[in-house]
């Protein structure tokens, strides 16, 4: 048998420096926020190239921050919609119906299962205000497409 995802073989190469780190954080007492949180999110920052980055516990409340974010600024109403690949997980959907707006679905490409560029101008309406790319199976979307 083939195993799908061997993380114990992806991890063990890491092992050393993992139990160190979860030393410090079991050591420290901070599971949320401290510093080892705080020395992430600015090394995923400068990673980034951007001046903030801010962890939080999941996709999902990343998705959420974001679309709620839209919409304090004014970029998102009530109503809005979001074009979204028809075959993604769950928390695509409950973050953009938990800010009121309309999750739109695009079916993905056959050979990629990645959402279609080539069918996501038909979805398009005077109602568009984003297009959400899911990211699969250590595949990117087509973003010059799609941007």
């Amino acid at each position: 048998m083939i195993p799908f995802l061997d993380l114990k073989k992806i991890n063990n190469q890491y092992r050393a420096e993992l139990i160190e780190a979860c030393t410090r954080v079991i050591d420290s007492g901070w599971y949320i926020q401290g510093a080892e949180c705080e020395k992430f999110e600015q090394e995923f920052a400068d990673y980034c190239g951007v001046k903030y980055a801010i962890g939080v516990a999941n996709g999902l409340d990343a998705l959420i921050l974001v679309l709620r974010a839209y919409k304090e600024i004014g970029l998102m109403a009530d109503g809005d919609e979001v074009i979204v690949p028809s075959n993604t997980y769950i928390a695509s959907i409950l973050a953009i119906s938990d800010s009121d707006l309309v999750p739109v679905l695009v079916e993905p490409d056959i050979n990629t299962y990645l959402i279609d560029p080539e069918k996501i101008e038909e979805k398009i309406t005077s109602k568009t205000r984003a297009i959400l790319p899911v990211h699969l199976y250590g595949q990117t979307c087509q973003m010059d497409k799609i941007n």
